[in-house]
């Protein structure tokens, strides 16, 4: 996969995180809000692709 896909990923990783962060709101009872858990949902898989993406592009 290219680098230009990767570094879309990493974008993406850091919008999802400050959207995170956003709906958390520095308050931990917020973390049950149902807002938190798609996008905590979304983030994880973004990450499960980067890290696919990385190792394939390792391994080429």
């Amino acid at each position: 996969m290219s680098s230009t896909h990767i570094r879309r990923l990493e974008k993406e990783v850091e919008q999802l995180r400050r959207m995170l962060y956003q709906a958390v709101a520095g308050n931990e009872a917020r973390l049950n809000h149902s807002a938190v858990l798609p996008i905590s949902q979304q983030l994880d898989a973004v990450i499960n692709q980067y890290y696919t993406e990385k190792e394939k592009k390792h391994r080429a």
